[in-house]
């Protein structure tokens, strides 16, 4: 069994710098309950998979090669966090540009792994860069996010999805390619 899900890599040197930059910013009012997505497992996730065997992995391979896309490019821009209300589980940067393109891949691939009963999930392509667990100072940390609520963090072309394994260690997660199919 492995955890799995299938993913976009962020790639593009000044949006990870940016993103850093903002998660610094962030940290200042989050202390330890924050926890930032490192710079190289910085990624849009576009179906989570969570446990499957063998079996499973073959059927999200063939899900993804399947996949009729073209490269395309997308721009990052703008803060926000889920779940809302003043209640902040999770920090993202927002999908400008690319956001419709990547929507039809994730039907797409939902209509392709149609027989592995995946819970439904609604789609918002967004990127995150730090999970909460608690926070220092609420007020601080709402005032960075909003402060950055249109913030521009750059553009990437999208030439490639990966099925990636993600492997739980008490230092962070570790993922590696299972499977990438180039556009």
């Amino acid at each position: 069994m492995v955890r799995a899900f299938i993913a976009v890599d962020v790639v593009d040197e000044n949006v990870v710098r940016q993103v850093v930059s903002v998660q610094n910013e962030l940290s200042r009012f989050g202390g330890n309950g924050l926890k930032h997505v490192e710079p190289e497992n910085l990624h849009l996730t576009l179906r989570f998979l969570g446990e499957i065997d063998d079996a499973g992995v073959e059927i999200a391979s063939e899900a993804l090669r399947k996949v009729q896309a073209s490269p395309f490019t997308i721009t990052f821009s703008g803060l926000g966090y889920f779940p809302g209300g003043g209640r902040v589980n999770v920090i993202w940067v927002g999908v400008t540009e690319g956001a419709d393109k990547l929507e039809d891949i994730h039907s797409q691939l939902e209509k392709n792994l149609a027989n592995m009963r995946l819970e439904k999930e609604r789609f918002s392509p967004h990127l995150t860069i730090c999970r909460v667990k608690f926070v220092k100072d609420r007020n601080g940390l709402l005032s960075v996010i909003s402060k950055n609520s249109k913030t521009f963090f750059g553009s990437q072309r999208v030439e490639r999805i990966a099925l990636k394994k993600s492997v739980l260690t008490s230092s962070g997660p570790i993922y590696s390619d299972i499977m990438v199919r180039k556009l």
